[in-house]
Order: C-alpha cells, then sequence, then structure tokens
C-alpha cells in the first residue's frame, strides 16, 4: 500500500498502552543513518515503559526523502527520533509537531534500541565500537 510516498504494511499505527513511546531510528544496513535524508528504511520501535522494546515495524522507503519520513513520523504517531544528522529544517518541523529528536547518535541499531529501552541516550552518543 503507498501512502503519502512511502509504504507501510497496515492502515497507520499499532495499538498500543498509553505509556508506551514510539520512537522512529532511520537505518542504513544495520546502523542509525549517517543523515536523516538519505535513509532508505526506518525502524518503529516501542518502548514500554518496563524497559522493553518491541519492534513494531521495518519500512523500507521508495526512495531516501526527508519530507516522506517526516510524513511518515506523523502518520504513525511516532514521539521520539533518533538519528545521526538532520537538517534544522526538518529538526524544526518535527519539534513543532511535539516529536522529540535525539540526533549525533551513531552506531548499530540494537545498541542503540538498548539505550533507549534503559532511557540512557544522549544527544550526540557515539555507539560504535563501544566496550562498557
Amino acid at each position: 500500500m503507498k501512502k503519502r510516498g512511502f509504504k507501510t504494511s497496515q492502515e497507520g499505527p499499532e495499538e498500543t498502552s498509553p505509556h508506551t513511546k514510539r520512537v522512529l531510528i532511520p537505518l542504513l544496513g544495520d546502523d542509525v543513518a549517517p543523515r536523516f535524508d538519505l535513509a532508505p528504511e526506518a525502524l518503529i520501535v516501542a518502548i514500554e515503559p518496563n524497559g522493553g522494546a518491541r519492534v513494531e515495524k521495518s519500512i523500507v522507503l521508495p526512495q531516501a526523502s526527508a519530507e516522506a519520513l517526516c510524513g511518515l513520523i506523523i502518520f504513525e504517531k511516532v514521539e521520539v527520533v533518533i538519528c545521526c544528522a538532520i537538517e534544522e529544517e526538518y529538526y524544526q518541523y518535527l519539534t513543532w509537531k511535539k516529536v522529540k529528536v535525539i540526533d549525533s547518535v551513531m552506531g548499530p541499531y540494537s545498541d542503540v534500541l538498548e539505550r533507549v529501552a534503559q532511557g540512557t541516550i544522549p544527544d550526540e552518543e557515539i555507539l560504535v565500537g563501544r566496550k562498557e
């Protein structure tokens, strides 16, 4: 199904509990995409209040586009976007729409998800080759 330049597997977001946060991570392979506007795919994850993370959707975009990602974020009712680099225009738009943007985050999305579920991921977090 094609909607506003992106494909989804369903009509709208999945039902989640009222305290669950929906997080979107733009991807390039298994890593956070180096630029928001060049991400060919995105991962939508539900973060439960107890710290659990559940992948809801993995979406392949027909073409990399910041506008399509922004539309997807609003359509899917995403509350938090975690990315590496984002242009000011899209950052301002998303924050105006009450979406929290955590930027300058690099590394494998699995490490990022772990930190998000723990509630310990700040801006400018580099998780490449990190040993804790």
